[in-house]
């Protein structure tokens, strides 16, 4: 049964797996990716791919998981900061996804492909979920429900401003990540 392993060495050949299916998602498309080309690119055999995969799904599902993971750990839990403090989470997220194999194709792969969007949707709910649950500690008085809604919202705000500027890369990213977290700031507020 495939897994993600714990030890250092078989981790490392998992992480190398991720690589190579986000490198070939770039280059690509979903289409054209499979777990032997997947395999052939990390540099290792096909079985040693299904030992940690099911098939191209699951690596793929795993490398959307990676980096919605990443781009998670980078936001402070906080519905009051500022907007400047948002912006530049924002921006950093941008830096993050570009860094990361195949990062803007991931995000746009985690939209598109049907079988995938779970992996988004479940991530964002997550996110929101907790930042929902600061604000209701800062502000007992709010509604529970509402709240939920508006950190989705933001959450969702944040992430389409940062396919944005993927997308359309003669945007300024700087300006656009102004604009988006003014939004988010007063949805959270």
């Amino acid at each position: 049964m495939p897994h993600k392993p714990v030890q250092y060495r078989s981790l490392a050949t998992y992480e190398k797996l991720l690589d190579a299916a986000g490198e070939l998602l770039a280059e690509e498309g979903v289409e054209r990716i499979s777990t032997n080309r997947i395999a052939d690119r990390a540099g290792v055999t096909p079985p040693t791919l299904y030992h940690y995969f099911e098939d191209k799904y699951a690596v793929l599902t795993a490398l959307g998981k990676r980096l919605m993971d990443a781009q998670n750990a980078l936001v402070a839990l906080d519905p009051a900061q500022d907007e400047v403090t948002i912006a530049k989470t924002l921006l950093d997220h941008v830096e993050l996804t570009r860094k990361s194999a195949g990062g803007p194709w991931v995000m746009r792969m985690l939209r598109a492909v049907p079988q995938l969007a779970e992996v988004r949707l479940s991530s964002h709910r997550a996110l929101a979920e907790a930042l929902a649950e600061r604000a209701l500690a800062l502000n007992p008085q709010k509604g529970r429900a509402s709240l939920v809604l508006r950190a989705r919202l933001a959450v969702d705000l944040g992430y389409a401003a940062i396919e944005l500027v993927f997308d359309e890369p003669e945007l300024d990213r700087e300006e656009v990540m102004a604009d988006a977290a003014r939004a988010i700031r007063a949805l959270l507020l």
